[in-house]
């Protein structure tokens, strides 16, 4: 079909755009599917170890510090005119990097017992969360040395074969940990499935950068690439603010909810808001599918057409965010109810506040994408610093209350509390238009699903 071309920008941005959206939606029927799995064997308790792990090992990423954004970002020019050979010296330098950081995080994995205090773990819950942490930790750490390669297949715009392929390795994963389970092998079941996953993308990953060169090609620069070293963590550091942050952040949110609401509080959290996480995800991946694409024609010097594409995006994305913001109102407590079959407890007005935080969180990561596409170096840098700050004071007058739907709510509201407003401020300094956006580009659709959104939030309220 002409609409998904590889030959054409806008059909690479769709093949992206549809297989990413395709393999998150067989992320989320693998997690659909695995908390009835666990509480099947398992107690709530366990269920919220496990995910204090998984967590866990997803804020380790951000040791990545910011290298995986400005490979894709920095590859852009070279590889969308096949200029491998001049590639190698940077990609070399960066594999190398990427690689330190691997072993950095599977050392992390012997500070289990650090983490197990800090989340208050105690008892024989505490030797399996740190058995369980050191394991997970290790197969996020194999799994750093070919994420250079996985930015050449996104800055070309070529990974969608991935995407699909991943998709269906989830499924296995799945059938790897049912077995598991039923034979008696407890959470571990669900790291032998993880452990198929990271195999199978490793190898797609190599033979997908080997349609083009040789993989091998890639490490056999004749120039000082380690000189480039220093220069590449220098300028990754300017998009390692975001992941580091929001690490953070996720971080002191965990530790917040295991310490006022114990693992329980920790399943409930993450059963609750599952509905709007997987929606926030789908909202992103718009952004994220584009960002190749927009730097490419940032990088040809075609800056006003970067800025109505991403205008466009915008607006179709907004409006989609608050028309599925008002369907969580609607049926988020029923889901939970009938998910976990009455085992979670999950308050109504704890929905709302998933409701709204979805609307902000996507709004705000996408002017964090653009600022990204523009290079809006202050955006960069402090955004994400005050966006941590806000969570960190919101969560703070939460921690006194001791009230977890108050909690949910001041999740929801701290995107919106600072980090927006920087993001605002460098978009008008770049002399983007804010005025044509909210009044033309947003266009009525968007106002009035608003609307619908907080008139669904108060009639809900009111009947509770």
């Amino acid at each position: 079909m002409i609409y998904f071309s590889k030959s054409t920008r806008k059909g690479r941005f769709l093949r992206t755009l549809v297989t990413s959206v395709a393999h998150l939606g067989a992320a989320t029927l693998y997690t659909f599917f695995l908390i009835p799995l666990i509480l099947r064997y398992e107690n709530p308790e366990k269920l919220g170890l496990w995910l204090l792990v998984a967590q866990v090992g997803t804020y380790l990423l951000v040791v990545d510090a910011g290298l995986s954004a400005l490979s894709i970002r920095q590859f852009v020019g070279l590889v969308s005119t096949n200029n491998f050979s001049k590639l190698a010296p940077r990609f070399r330098a960066t594999w190398l990097i990427s690689t330190i950081q691997g072993f950095i995080v599977i050392l992390v994995g012997f500070a289990g017992s650090w983490f197990a205090a800090l989340f208050q773990i105690s008892g024989d819950l505490r030797d399996l969360f740190c058995h369980l942490f050191l394991a997970q930790c290790t197969l996020v750490g194999i799994g750093f040395p070919i994420r250079p390669f996985n930015s050449i297949l996104l800055a070309k715009q070529v990974y969608d074969h991935n995407y699909l392929a991943n998709s269906l390795a989830l499924l296995v994963s799945f059938g790897i940990t049912w077995v598991g389970f039923h034979s008696g092998w407890g959470l571990w079941s669900i790291l032998a499935g993880n452990c198929f996953q990271v195999l199978i993308g490793a190898g797609l990953s190599w033979l997908g950068v080997a349609q083009y060169t040789r993989p091998t090609e890639l490490f056999r620069s004749r120039e000082d690439w380690l000189g480039l070293i220093p220069q590449i963590f220098r300028e990754s550091t300017s998009f390692a603010s975001g992941s580091l942050f929001a690490t953070f952040g996720g971080l002191v949110q965990s530790a917040f909810l295991s310490r006022l609401f114990g693992l329980e509080g920790v399943a409930a959290w993450n059963v609750g808001s599952k509905i709007a996480t997987a929606f926030s995800q789908v909202m992103s991946k718009f952004f994220e599918s584009s960002f190749a694409g927009l730097s490419e024609l940032a990088e040809q010097g075609r800056r006003d057409l970067a800025t109505d594409r991403f205008l466009k995006i915008l607006s179709y994305t907004a409006s989609g965010t608050v028309v599925l913001a008002c369907l969580i109102l609607t049926v988020n407590g029923v889901f939970v109810e009938w998910w976990t079959k009455g085992q979670i407890c999950w308050p109504p007005s704890a929905t709302n506040a998933v409701a709204f935080w979805l609307v902000a969180i996507t709004l705000n990561r996408a002017f964090a994408v653009f600022a990204g596409v523009l290079l809006i170096w202050p955006c960069i840098r402090l955004a994400p610093v005050f966006d941590f700050i806000s969570l960190v004071l919101a969560l703070s007058f939460a921690y006194f209350t001791r009230d977890f739907s108050l909690f949910v709510w001041c999740l929801a509201v701290s995107p919106l509390l600072a980090g927006m407003w920087i993001y605002i401020w460098g978009l008008c300094s770049a002399q983007i238009d804010l005025r044509d956006l909210l009044c033309r580009r947003l266009a009525w659709v968007f106002w009035l699903t608003l609307g619908l959104f907080f008139f669904l939030m108060i009639l809900l309220s009111s009947r509770s």
